[in-house]
């Protein structure tokens, strides 16, 4: 007995020291990777030197005599700060993830490298350099600066544990992370694979009513508000709504491993579609100037996506937010200007069919013709593992994305390939954002949005003159009339092919509207025509949020920045009273059949108002409720799998926010139960008893257990967080938190899945008041920092979820009593 007893104490003690040997171990190369922020650098490649000041929140504030030397001093601070999210970055982009993490991801680098991103960043290189030589040149010194520090600086102790090796970062590999973003931040490739899945295994089965994005209900538009939509839809006959069928087309064995592997992509990213922006003008706010304010919201990251820095040199100021290793800002703002982006979700992605040529298996018909397939052979490098050699096969139309999965390769189904924008156009956003950055009034931001071309984006504007403005800027493709481009299209006859794309002066747009507002929220721009597209097709997130926007917008004509910071973190759900009304007007005759919990739990939801906080039980209920009516309706038709990836569209809460109000869906019914037909009803008393079941099972029957903040939590997960026992130490959280998904405190999880952890959310919200526009507000999710002991990796992390805000210092005044260290770079 005394012996086991030693080695039970023995195996305990070694574990201890395990982890303390772990610990002590991570300290030591945490510390040793801690940039120097203080004194005097000699480095090459600067001119005449530049100052970084990092204020107190750790944003630096870069000044410099010219452009060379202020944007080397910006990538020199952002590979300070981001170089191990830089670095992974890249190989995400680059499918070169399993070099270093071994074959978990090599499915991932497998999709990724079948999207082709680096041919087409090699081609925008040039083009950038011939067509936008300005911008061309403040990007290569931006990247002398990254590549200065990750020679010479400390490596990130990520890159010790990984055993990453330094090396040269490209224009090249900046252009290919800029292209997950047009790709990430679409639906098309799910939905669309999806719902000709759906179509081909229930032909019976109208399915654009599972997919009805706006056709079901009067939405709110950018352009319209409800009242004029309704009106300018019945006009043009397209109210009361009616179904549409597309022909089925045969590659639903193809398609299911590629809507598998996508998923994996996406939840990867975290790319969840949701973004807030309005401008108001000045008759609308209580200082008389104009006033914007923005929350793109992108799949939360640890460290957090945007790195905020302020730059000027030779007359040229902004504040501004930059994406990992991309040389210009996609959010800014100095004294003059002022913009934010949300996604404009338009279809810029679809996916062909495409006939093989029997004698010939690397020929295609494409407009009646054989031509030939680009056929290319990519090697992945696996740690813990062998090369792997896959073969990537590319049409007129795009890349052959069937199959991605080895298991699926002797599939000899039809194959199909994925057409998208960013791949059948001159990329400029690169300089679309340089010079927007350099624009001092409307006409010269104007003539700079116009450069934007793929991923469809929805730019908001405001300036110290008082105008305000919104642009949908992107590549809007023009189809033949018949096309569904939600569905498979004919890659063989050419008569499915895209016609051209629309002269970016007929894009949706407003300036100065007389309401004195501009709202977008992901929504639809409008029920109008636009030259040649008669409807606009896109991927329109559920118009909750900027109904909600526009309707507390109206309650007054002196918005203040304190009023605007209620708005930006306000938790209503707006359509969940009707929802929940909805439920209780059926429940009516059949409460005999539920408990005294599940009445009592129905009752709080008829007499609540959506307010989503942290510390009440409805919101629980509801979702749980809304969880469970999903489920329940479309999860026979879909799967288990299916309904999942369905999960993440916004489509699933256009669903079911009106297949509430209907008795006549065909969904009601459970094809799981051949000998009866369900009804609304039946489904409505089934997912109340579900709903309470499942709350009681995730927090026991005491309802102080109940509230929404023990269910809806966040969590920052940082990618090691995966190692034994220490990992957790990098994450940041868990938090509880008010909001909801598809509130204007847009904090997301997943529709039907019974999991509330929230996996997206505002990636910044900023507000500026052009009446007063040195002094700026904005908050990040975590910290600009990305090292694990910088007291910059989560230092605003609790402030974000309780809707603070810092300032964000603009002047030398407001910089000098701020800074917190100041490094000289001087020429070596």
């Amino acid at each position: 007995m005394r012996r086991v007893r030693r080695i039970v104490l023995f195996s305990v003690a070694a574990v201890i020291l395990i982890i303390a040997v772990s610990y002590y171990g991570l300290l030591w190369l945490a510390r040793s990777g801690m940039p120097q922020l203080d004194g005097e650098l000699r480095v090459a490649g600067i001119v005449k030197g530049a100052t970084i000041t990092r204020d107190t929140w750790g944003v630096p504030h870069i000044e410099a005599e010219s452009e060379r030397d202020a944007y080397f001093a910006l990538g020199y601070s952002m590979a300070q700060d981001r170089l191990f999210q830089i670095e992974m970055m890249r190989r995400l982009a680059q499918g070169e993830l399993s070099e270093i993490l071994g074959p978990v991801t090599l499915d991932i680098d497998k999709a990724m490298r079948t999207l082709r991103l680096r041919p087409k960043a090699e081609e925008n290189v040039k083009l950038l350099r011939e067509r936008f030589p300005e911008a061309f040149s403040a990007a290569e010194d931006f990247l002398k600066g990254i590549n200065e520090y990750a020679s010479h600086g400390p490596a990130p102790f990520e890159f010790t544990v990984l055993g990453i090796p330094r090396r040269t970062y490209t224009l090249t590999d900046s252009l290919c992370i800029a292209g997950i973003l047009p790709i990430t931040f679409s639906y098309g490739p799910r939905q669309d694979a999806m719902y000709s899945i759906v179509q081909q295994k229930f032909p019976d089965l109208d399915v654009s009513l599972l997919f009805p994005g706006y056709s079901q209900e009067i939405p709110t538009t950018i352009m319209e508000s409800r009242e004029e939509a309704e009106a300018i839809l019945r006009e043009r006959g397209m109210w009361p709504p009616k179904g549409t069928r597309a022909p089925v087309q045969q590659a639903t064995a193809a398609l299911q491993p590629f809507v598998d592997q996508w998923q994996k992509v996406a939840d990867l990213l975290g790319n969840h579609m949701g973004s807030n922006s309005w401008v108001l003008g000045p008759s609308r706010t209580a200082g008389g100037g104009a006033l914007l304010a923005n929350d793109p919201h992108i799949g939360f990251t640890n460290p957090s996506i945007w790195y905020e820095a302020h730059v000027t040199y030779d007359g040229f100021d902004l504040y501004g937010y930059y994406l990992p290793l991309i040389p210009i800002a996609l959010l800014g703002h100095n004294r003059d200007i002022g913009w934010g982006l949300t996604m404009f979700a338009n279809d810029d992605v679809d996916l062909y069919v495409e006939t093989i040529d029997p004698s010939n298996p690397n020929r295609v018909m494409y407009k009646g013709e054989w031509t030939e397939l680009k056929v290319e052979r990519e090697t992945f490098k696996v740690r813990f593992g062998e090369d792997v050699e896959h073969e990537v096969r590319t049409s007129p139309h795009g890349p052959i994305i069937t199959p991605l999965l080895e298991k699926y390769e002797d599939y000899s189904g039809p194959p199909v390939s994925l057409y998208w924008v960013w791949q059948h156009v001159d990329y400029t956003d690169i300089a679309a954002f340089y010079r927007m950055a350099r624009a001092k009034d409307y006409d010269a931001f104007a003539e700079a949005v116009s450069l934007v071309t793929s991923p469809g984006v929805n730019v908001s504007y405001a300036d110290r003159k008082g105008d305000i403005a919104w642009w949908a800027a992107g590549k809007l493709p023009i189809r033949p009339a018949h096309v569904n481009s939600k569905a498979l299209l004919d890659g063989a006859s050419g008569n499915d092919e895209p016609l051209g794309f629309l002269p970016f002066d007929q894009n949706p747009h407003l300036k100065n509207p007389p309401c004195g507002y501009i709202v977008t929220a992901n929504n639809k721009s409008s029920v109008r025509p636009f030259g040649p597209i008669a409807d606009l097709p896109g991927y329109w997130q559920p118009w909750d949020r900027a109904e909600r926007i526009e309707r507390m917008i109206e309650t007054k004509t002196s918005w203040s920045v304190q009023d605007t910071k209620r708005l930006q973190t306000d938790d209503v759900g707006v359509a969940a009273p009707e929802i929940a009304a909805a439920v209780a007007a059926v429940l009516g005759d059949r409460k005999g059949e539920l408990s005294a919990t599940e009445i009592e739990m129905l009752d709080r939801l008829t007499k609540w108002d959506g307010s989503h906080t942290a510390d009440s039980i409805e919101p629980t209920v509801y979702t749980y409720l809304c969880d469970a009516i999903l489920s329940q309706t479309v999860g026979d038709e879909l799967g288990p799998n299916n309904l999942a990836v369905y999960s993440t569209l916004g489509d699933a809460w256009c669903f079911l926010r009106y297949v509430v109000h209907r008795d006549d869906s065909p969904f009601w019914d459970n094809r799981g139960t051949p000998g009866s037909v369900e009804t609304r009803a039946d489904i409505f008393v089934a997912a109340m008893h579900e709903a309470v079941n499942r709350i009681e099972l995730a927090h026991g029957k005491d309802r102080a257990n109940w509230t929404w903040g023990e269910d809806h939590t966040i969590t920052y997960t940082h990618p090691l967080s995966y190692i034994p026992i220490v990992g957790a130490l990098f994450n940041i959280g868990p938090f509880d938190a008010s909001g909801g998904a598809q509130t204007i405190n847009n904090l997301l999880y997943p529709h039907g899945t019974f999991d509330h952890k929230i996996i997206a959310g505002p990636s910044t919200r900023r507000i500026i008041d052009f009446a007063d526009p040195e002094h700026s507000h904005t908050i990040l999710p975590t910290g600009n920092s990305g090292h694990w002991l910088d007291p910059h990796y989560d230092d605003q992390a609790e402030m974000f979820i309780k809707g603070e805000y810092r300032n964000a210092a603009l002047t030398v005044e407001q910089i000098s009593s701020t800074k917190a260290h100041i490094l000289r770079l001087l020429p070596r």
